[in-house]
């Protein structure tokens, strides 16, 4: 081959691979012209290091090419690296099964570079016609969003195997065409192995999920349960002073000092109910967890208010992903505002629907100096918090979104931080 026509096939794979990478993120076409360009470039130091038949030159080449998309998306090169790894992978399985067939059909004509050219087209139809269909771009955009980790080990295993393969190729294509069926097998189970893998990873995250958010469940239940406790509590010893006054008074200045008392209750209860959320939104469950967020802010002096809007709307998610939502972005404004002066630390909710859309929004104390240790990210829609089970918070809200075409936005209005969902 010669080095115009390597240049040519390493621009037609190089732009097959960034296609398939656009699943996962439509940065990747952001600057088409700076993208082709870039292309262009790497196209001609790939030609260039075959043509000095570089040692190792792959992993030049992947190096490269990394360090290329990085400069023209400006993604986190780590997202990058298994983006690129995993599509090249599919790549060159969907190129050594046509390599294959063309070598049944034309023999040793199959390498001709008409024949290549051939082939790289297909390719590129099948990527792109897999990269355009707006469904399956959602659900792998959803999946990543949430089983990214999982991701991450099954693209190194088929990048492995996709490089023991090209290895091959390169240094006895004879053999690879001979043995074609039993590399062919391999290949097949292989790919089977990693799915079967992947589902039990997903499996395991599920019950993680799911213990975490019976964790979840408990702890909103103990809180409740602790509330109607010193209630109860509380209740008896109203009745005991009550009977006391009854038993070592005169009927008359008991009744009066009864009333009085009474009174004070009422008055208290009523402060009180002014100072703390409604927990009446039309859902038990949301009921459950408000309450719970009502005692936690009563502990921290935080002042929480929720803010009705008639008829609770009807969320297209399952409850306990209503419960996850609402949860962690409560979460995320108690903890941005922890540290701040009493005064100023306030909560607000509310959740509404109007023209068919149900809406969820939290809005809390915004400072500038707070804002550069601020709990979320507004780039990346995610939490920079440091420890346990923090920089997911967010990261699981927008994943329940994805999953129901949602709308997540973050903002920011004079002296408050704001966080919508919409559905």
């Amino acid at each position: 081959m010669s080095f115009t026509q390597d240049i040519f096939g390493s621009f037609v794979e190089f732009l097959n691979t960034v296609i398939l990478m656009s699943l996962f993120s439509q940065e990747y076409f952001k600057n088409k012209i700076k993208l082709i360009s870039s292309m262009i470039i790497v196209s001609v130091i790939i030609g260039i290091l075959d043509l000095a038949e570089v040692p190792s030159v792959s992993i030049f080449i992947y190096i490269i090419i990394l360090i290329n998309l990085r400069i023209v998306t400006k993604r986190n090169i780590f997202n990058i690296l298994f983006e690129l790894i995993f599509a090249t992978a599919i790549t060159i399985a969907i190129e050594h099964v046509l390599v294959i067939v063309f070598y049944e059909l034309q023999g040793e004509n199959a390498l001709e570079f008409i024949n290549r050219c051939i082939q790289l087209f297909i390719t590129f139809i099948i990527c792109a016609l897999i990269s355009s269909n707006r469904k399956l771009k959602g659900r792998v955009q959803a999946f990543y969003a949430k089983y990214q980790e999982e991701f991450y080990l099954i693209s190194v295993t088929l990048f492995c195997f996709s490089m023991i393969e090209v290895f091959l190729w390169k240094s006895n294509s004879e053999l690879v065409f001979h043995q074609s069926a039993i590399i062919s097998a391999y290949t097949a189970i292989w790919f089977c192995l990693c799915s079967f893998l992947l589902k039990k990873l997903i499996e395991n995250r599920k019950q993680k999920e799911n213990i975490r958010l019976h964790e979840q469940y408990m702890e909103t239940t103990e809180n409740l349960l602790d509330g109607l406790y010193s209630e109860k509590h509380d209740f008896n010893k109203h009745l005991q002073a009550i009977q006391s006054i009854c038993q070592f008074e005169e009927a008359s200045v008991a009744v009066a000092e009864i009333e009085m008392y009474i009174d004070e209750l009422k008055t208290k209860e009523l402060n009180k109910k002014k100072s703390t959320v409604s927990i009446n939104t039309g859902s038990g469950v949301v009921n459950a967890l408000l309450y719970s967020k009502t005692k936690e802010a009563e502990k921290h002096g935080v002042q929480f208010y929720y803010v009705p809007s008639g008829i609770f709307p009807d969320f297209p998610c399952e409850q306990y992903e209503l419960v996850q939502i609402l949860g962690n972005l409560l979460d995320n404004a108690f903890e941005y505002i922890d540290g701040l002066e009493k005064e100023e630390r306030k909560v607000i909710l509310s959740i509404s629907e109007m023209e068919n859309k149900k809406r969820i929004e939290v809005r809390n104390t915004y400072h500038i100096e707070k804002s550069r240790q601020a709990s979320i990210s507004q780039n990346k829609n995610c939490s920079t918090k440091s420890g346990e089970r923090r920089g997911y918070g967010l990261q699981n809200v927008k994943t329940v979104i994805l999953k129901y075409h949602g709308k997540f936005n973050i903002f920011q209005e004079e002296n408050e931080f704001i966080v919508e969902v919409l559905f």
